[in-house]
């Protein structure tokens, strides 16, 4: 897979991430493949003019896949209690 780990944010229980060619356009193709790799659900999908928002489920934690065409993209907990999870997925997937 050619999705990476940029940075994990341990206060805010974030992991940024990146994949070669990713767009607002590419995000949906190339972020299923992060769904079936990492084992997430996919519970949700929005998006607007310039952001893509998926509810996603992990072992009974929801989780947030967002990208912005301005900020890119990063994992995040719907819920405080979750981020343990988020960084745990983070330190898994890196590198």
């Amino acid at each position: 897979m050619n999705w990476r780990v940029n940075r994990i944010e341990l206060e805010q229980g974030v992991v940024m991430l990146d994949c070669p060619g990713l767009c607002w356009d590419t995000f949906p193709a190339l972020a299923e493949g992060l769904l079936q790799e990492w084992e997430l659900g996919l519970v949700d999908k929005v998006w607007g003019a310039d952001r893509h928002s998926w509810l996603l489920e992990f072992e009974g934690s929801q989780l947030r896949l967002e990208y912005e065409h301005y900020s890119g993209c990063w994992l995040a907990a719907v819920q405080p209690a979750d981020r343990e999870v988020v960084i745990w997925l983070g330190r898994l997937h890196k590198d």
